[in-house]
């Protein structure tokens, strides 16, 4: 009787160690997590702040050095393509609104006023309400998730310029200007990969559009620029969406 219920107790066992190691092999190892690339495309947006670098220089070579900030934001779209195996190599473009904005004391000369030479003070103001690029950018990855870039190409911005003063008449004047002025940005940028599809970055770039003389137009007068450059440092966060 005790060899039977020996026996039994031996088959009992076999027959649970041998569901135990099916249970187990049933089981699935656990997934790798999946790996993040930069290869592929984007679209975003930024918000930060803007300083302008302004300076207008007369006729007669004097020149007015004046600067103001403001806000910037605005979105963006670009591809990346990772390559060898921790550069990336990509293009993108940008387009913001900017509260540029700078008001400074000047002068408006008039040459043949009843045969005299006035000179009349003024107040011109600077306005730049958009900003806009078209870039490459080349950076390295570090620990897959961490892109470090350098980025230049051409920008644009549309400026609106008037100069507001009382002409020898005694009348009130303001003639004015819009232009979209095109030059060139540089500048670099972190970019860090938090989420499978989401990434966040802080990014300097620095905007030149040279020097440009214009001519500012009115109902009563009109009034030469001889030359206005235009410099802008932007300083920005944004996030992307990876597809």
């Amino acid at each position: 009787m005790l060899k039977v219920l020996s026996g039994a107790a031996i088959i009992a066992l076999a027959a649970v160690t041998t569901a135990s190691a099916a249970d187990l092999a049933l089981k699935a190892p656990p997934a790798a997590p999946v790996k993040f690339t930069w290869t592929g495309c984007h679209i975003g947006g930024h918000v930060g702040g803007v300083v302008s670098e302004d300076r207008t220089t007369s006729i007669t070579g004097a020149s007015a050095e004046f600067s103001s900030p403001g806000f910037v934001g605005g979105g963006q779209v670009g591809c990346d393509y990772q390559f060898a195996p921790n550069w990336v190599i990509g293009a993108e473009g940008r387009a913001a609104w900017m509260s540029l904005e700078n008001t400074h004391a000047g002068s408006v000369l008039f040459s043949n006023f009843g045969g005299l030479t006035v000179r009349v003070p003024s107040h011109m103001t600077v306005r730049n309400d958009f900003l806009a690029s078209a870039t490459a950018r080349l950076g390295y990855v570090y620990g897959e998730r961490w892109l470090v870039y350098a980025r230049g190409g051409a920008a644009w911005t549309r400026e609106k310029i008037d100069d507001a003063f009382i002409n020898p008449a005694g009348r009130a004047s303001d003639p004015d200007a819009t232009i979209t002025r095109t030059g060139w940005t540089a500048g670099a940028g972190v970019e860090w990969a938090f989420a499978a599809h989401w990434s966040a970055n802080v990014e300097y770039n620095y905007y030149d559009f040279g020097a440009k003389g214009m001519l500012l137009t009115g109902p009563l007068n009109t009034v030469t620029v001889n030359s206005l450059k235009d410099t802008i440092h932007a300083a920005t966060i944004g996030v992307n969406y990876h597809f």
